[in-house]
């Protein structure tokens, strides 16, 4: 009897344990469940996308979510103009003086009204089936179905509670892909506590923008980029993704031979008359470059020292004549300048009127100091003189610096589309006006003007350009312990006649790869220079076949020596 009521006992207290270990588990489930299930929240499309106003489109660029708004207007899709511009066809140019867009093709120019159904092409009136281009709120907007016709591009639109959103593609070739092995949904960010964007259905092909342990972020396609586990998807595969689209073919005048060009430096209209005795000593040159115009003023002017006879002796010589025209007059703003749609086609006219006259092959663009709020309007004067061109079969060579971080407006790769050969000045690395004393041109200076080049043009359109001058610099220590560096240009007889002078035996300096020599004046002066000659030159010529690119080009016939043509004709030859 007393086991029994022990027995008993031990009952009554084991309930509440047990009840106890029930809601502990319970817990502990609860916990477990809310850590590891997958929410099912959804993220509203207004979330996302952001508030838009009446008749905006919310528009994912390719691979991301831009700021930028689309337009439905007159049933179609309108773009911003500025997002256009800058990631999609930088061809259309904004004529703010005009309140005109401006958009070239290889051999046509469109003039576009705002708010308009007609535009001219090349003067032709045209008329499109709804405006090409609107202004809303001060904000300019392209159509999507105009631009089409000129750019490999398609979009999506997708209506979602109120919001209407678009994918517009753009860029085609290899993508990394993944297909979807069973619906999946697609999350903010990684993770399975990350609200719900969309879903994608078995069979889906989605485009990979990255990889991560156990997430890929991918662009859906009903226009949103974001999250799905691994786990729903097959393996990554490099797919060709391709459009049907007939691209704009740039056709250029490059030789097959390579450039070697020489600037003559023309600054009155007497100088055509030494030509012969110029070129004189002259071999393996077969492109001159007299700089015969210049701009006059901010409205286009051009002066010119052309010269028939000039042409008829360097045709004899046979040397094709690429007339140069400079910016360099103190009474042109270039920025003022190219921003007027007048002055640019007038100088493109006036260009192409003179080769005409004078029977040359083509023109050298020498335009420098050219400012960072100037690029877009130089890039689009290239581009108007390079139809002028095509059309009249002349060869379009521009001249720019050797890239740098602050001259990345001169647009290399759209310059190497449009022209027929990109010519970068490798000088000067130290100019008149450098707080230090160097090299005009050493040969990495000239290497990385290269190098750097190819990144945006094909070899075949790169010429390089070297000098055939140097600076003897001199440097003065003051009285307060600061110093005062001048320079000035020298030939290579001059170099020649310097050393000479003052008795100095220049050594070789393998850091620039040319001579150098220095000594001190009687006054105290510091006197350097570092030597263009043979050695330096077959240096320089010979990057031209280490990169195979289209030919070379030296700044300025008579600064040389007679020794110096074979160097170059051999180095750029090997």
């Amino acid at each position: 009897m007393q086991e029994n009521k022990r027995s008993k006992g031990r009952g009554k207290k084991a309930g509440p344990v047990f009840l106890a270990l029930l809601v502990i588990l319970a817990a502990a489930a609860v916990f477990l469940i809310q850590r590891y299930m997958p929410t099912k929240e959804r993220m509203a499309p207004a979330a996302y996308f952001g508030a838009l106003g009446e008749n905006q489109v919310a528009l994912v660029l390719q691979d991301h979510l831009t700021e930028q708004k689309g337009l439905l207007e007159d049933q179609g899709l309108y773009l911003n103009y500025e997002m256009v511009r800058d990631e999609i066809n930088s061809r259309f140019y904004w004529d703010e003086p005009n309140g005109q867009m401006i958009f070239t093709t290889a051999l046509e120019t469109y003039d576009i009204p705002v708010d308009s159904a007609a535009y001219t092409v090349d003067g032709e009136s045209r008329e499109y089936e709804r405006p090409i281009v609107i202004s809303r709120d001060g904000t300019l907007y392209l159509s999507a179905d105009f631009l089409q016709l000129f750019t490999n591009l398609e979009w999506t639109l997708t209506e979602e509670e109120g919001i209407c959103h678009g994918l517009l593609r753009y860029q085609w070739g290899t993508q990394r892909r993944v297909t979807v092995r069973k619906n999946a949904p697609v999350r903010y960010q990684g993770g399975i506590k990350s609200p719900i964007l969309t879903e994608l259905q078995a069979g889906d092909s989605v485009q990979v923008l990255e990889e991560f342990e156990n997430w890929l972020e991918v662009v859906t396609p009903d226009g949103y980029v974001g999250y799905v586990s691994k786990r729903r998807v097959g393996g990554i595969q490099e797919t060709e993704v391709t459009r049907e689209f007939q691209k704009t073919e740039y056709t250029s005048l490059t030789r097959e031979e390579k450039i070697n060009l020489v600037w003559h430096q023309i600054d009155y209209e007497e100088a055509n008359q030494y030509l012969s005795e110029d070129i004189a000593d002259m071999t393996g040159v077969n492109v001159i470059s007299p700089t015969w115009f210049s701009v006059l003023d901010n409205e286009g002017a051009i002066t010119s020292f052309g010269d028939a006879e000039y042409v008829k002796t360097a045709h004899e010589a046979g040397l094709e004549v690429w007339g140069l025209i400079n910016n360099f007059s103190p009474e042109v703003d270039t920025t003022t300048l190219l921003a007027s749609t007048a002055a640019r086609r007038r100088m493109a006219d006036t260009l192409v009127s003179e080769a005409k006259r004078l029977e040359i092959e083509g023109i050298n663009l020498d335009f420098e100091y050219i400012k960072e709020e100037c690029g877009y309007s130089y890039v689009q004067f290239v581009r108007e003189l390079s139809i002028a061109c095509r059309k009249n079969n002349l060869v379009l060579s521009v001249d720019v610096p050797v890239p740098m971080d602050f001259n990345q407006h001169f647009n290399r790769k759209e310059l190497g589309t449009v022209a027929d050969y990109v010519i970068v000045m490798g000088y000067d690395e130290h100019y008149a006006g450098s707080e230090t004393a160097g090299s005009v041109a050493s040969l990495s200076f000239e290497e990385n003007g290269i190098t750097e080049t190819l990144k945006a043009v094909p070899a075949e359109k790169i010429i390089s350009g070297v000098p055939f001058y140097t600076r003897i610099w001199y440097t003065v220590y003051n009285e307060d312990g600061t110093t005062t560096v001048t320079s000035e240009a020298l030939s290579m007889e001059s170099v020649e006649k310097t050393l000479e002078t003052y008795g100095v035996v220049p050594e070789w300096n393998e850091e620039t790869s040319q001579y150098y020599a220095a000594w001190v004046a009687e006054d105290g002066t510091l006197c350097e220079i570092w030597i263009e000659d043979e050695e330096s030159l077959a240096l320089k010529a010979g990057l031209v076949g280490t990169y195979d690119l289209g030919g070379i080009a030296a700044w300025v016939l008579g600064s040389e020596k007679a020794s110096i043509w074979p160097v170059i004709q051999k180095g750029i030859s090997s």
